[in-house]
């Protein structure tokens, strides 16, 4: 339940040419990814956080030439936990009994962060993630739950892409731990993996400025050699 505000602090990433795009329009993963390749023209590098980095895996699932590489941040490659599935049918429920406001701020919000988070920042964070998804509403929220509940396991994607990917964790993710994280780079011989120090689930926000280096180091890597790919 975010929208773009969850790239405030970023800015221009070495100013590669980017698109913000939008995942809240369907309710299955691979609707959403046809869905980008359809509307994206040309080679791509998506940038996916948390489920749009499960729709970044369907991408090299559908499209593999089309894909140059992969940034995977707070997720999980498998299909939803039998845990997970069930307290999203539990909180879809509450919401089409109109608890969006109670879902998103007493069950989402208290796992997003890291302990290191504290103080003003703390509350500007949490209050924009209420705000994102308030302003998003109940059907987003319907939407993106189903689409995650539903998802089928995207693990072996890593196992056959081509491309090089890269893998950021919050090392206080409770939501998505870094073990995931490390797992999912095992899969993948072109995997470089960051652990961002004192972040939770929402490392674009609590670290935006270690989050975006990530990023810029790894495209301009010799190793990596998209810097090349995307501006040509």
């Amino acid at each position: 339940m975010c929208d773009r505000r969850l790239w405030r602090d970023l800015g221009a990433i070495n100013s590669f040419p980017h698109v913000y795009a939008t995942i809240n329009v369907l309710d299955r993963i691979d609707l959403l990814a046809r869905n980008l390749l359809d509307t994206i023209p040309g080679p791509i590098v998506p940038i996916g956080f948390s489920m749009g980095a499960i729709v970044a895996l369907m991408l090299a699932k559908l499209a593999p030439e089309r894909v140059l590489g992969l940034i995977l941040s707070s997720t999980n490659c498998t299909a939803d936990l039998p845990e997970r599935s069930a307290a999203r049918l539990t909180q879809q429920a509450q919401v089409r009994g109109g608890d969006l406001e109670k879902v998103v701020r007493d069950e989402l919000k208290p796992h997003y962060l890291s302990p290191a988070t504290q103080g003003e920042r703390r509350r500007d964070i949490l209050d924009l993630t209420l705000a994102m998804g308030l302003d998003l509403g109940p059907e987003t929220f319907l939407r993106q739950s189903e689409a995650l509940r539903t998802r089928p396991g995207l693990c072996d994607v890593l196992g056959s892409f081509a491309g090089p990917s890269l893998i950021i964790a919050g090392s206080d993710d409770t939501l998505c731990p870094p073990a995931w994280h490390m797992a999912m780079a095992a899969r993948h011989r072109r995997a470089s993996y960051v652990e961002i120090a004192d972040a939770g689930h929402l490392v674009p926000l609590e670290q935006p400025a270690a989050f975006t280096a990530a990023i810029e180091d790894w495209l301009v890597h010799p190793t990596t050699k998209l810097h090349q790919e995307i501006n040509a």
